[in-house]
């Protein structure tokens, strides 16, 4: 039958559902197949990792000019992201889940001992392309969403850290896909987050 399908991503500050970047309903969507490649690493107090994924979406012959209908549609993103723990620690690696811990401080925060916790910077760039076929009546204009984030992480113990970012975000977008009037924005933003582990 018609099946529609959606791709959309929201700003990496998710405290709403706001959507800047979505492609809106794809209609005579007939498959979709999504790929990915991950990569991440430490040295030491430095962390790094990125990821790459980009999707495909088949079209039926409903959709265009018959005979041919629409050419199926391709859409990327990915991250890249690191961090420094200025404190010297380390995040352990947990091959059970294949992914990394947060650090542990060597010295806990303690007004009475004098601990300062850990301390952490990092940063991180992430891209989304929800265009494709730009100029055609077939195509996708959902945008091109790129932000930049700076942070600062603290620590307090192994069970306590506050996270503070500061985000800029780009979302190059035209009002559709024949028409290249701007309908893009740009963003600023500051975020804290206190996370307890138990």
């Amino acid at each position: 039958g018609s099946q529609t399908l959606t791709l959309s991503d929201r700003p990496e500050l998710r405290i709403d559902p706001t959507v800047l970047a979505t492609t809106g309903a794809i209609a005579n969507a007939s498959g979709a197949q999504v790929y990915s490649v991950e990569a991440a690493g430490n040295y030491g107090p430095l962390l790094l990792q990125g990821e790459y994924f980009w999707f495909n979406v088949e079209r039926n012959a409903a959709t265009g000019l018959p005979p041919f209908g629409a050419p199926n549609l391709k859409f990327e993103g990915g991250y890249v992201q690191g961090s420094y723990v200025l404190t010297g620690e380390s995040h352990p690696y947990n091959p059970t889940t294949a992914s990394y811990g947060g650090s542990a401080p060597a010295n806990p925060f303690s007004l009475n001992n004098g601990g300062w916790g850990a301390w952490e910077i990092a940063g991180r760039f992430g891209v989304i392309d929800l265009n494709d076929q730009l100029g055609t009546t077939t195509g996708i204009a959902g945008g091109r969403q790129t932000i930049y984030t700076a942070g600062l992480n603290w620590y307090l113990n192994r069970n306590i850290r506050f996270m503070f970012n500061y985000l800029h975000g780009n979302v190059a977008k035209q009002v559709s896909p024949t028409n290249s009037g701007d309908a893009g924005s740009t963003f600023d933003a500051f975020a804290m987050r206190t996370q307890v582990a138990f």
